[in-house]
């Protein structure tokens, strides 16, 4: 086990190892000049156990979006992805099963 002075040591080392990649770091660069870029926000919801939605907003320059849904058969567990249609306002839906043979595993967007 190292003592003290060796732990510190090693902590003085590798601080001076990282000042130094650092100093030798290009500079960052300042963002381009313009409208702020504006942060896409989705709300994917698990209606009610068979069905997937999303709705997103703060589109910006993107022309649409989707709900994708992972589904989990019941009978022996497999999970397959549904999608459902291109909105660019309002709820994308997709039904993993309208029998109760598909339950929904996961919901997410698409953009």
């Amino acid at each position: 086990m190292p003592t003290p002075k060796k732990i510190s040591a090693l902590a003085a080392v590798a601080v001076l190892g990282l000042g130094g990649l650092a100093a030798t770091a290009a500079p960052a660069t300042a963002a381009p000049a313009g409208p702020e870029r504006v942060r896409i926000s989705c709300t994917p919801q698990n209606v009610d156990g068979y069905t997937g939605q999303t709705q997103c907003t703060n589109l910006g320059t993107v022309s649409g979006y989707r709900v994708r849904v992972t589904c989990r058969r019941v009978s022996n567990g497999t999970l397959f992805t549904i999608y459902g249609a291109w909105r660019v306002a309002g709820w994308s839906v997709a039904v993993c099963s309208t029998t109760g043979a598909s339950t929904v595993w996961s919901v997410g967007s698409d953009y």
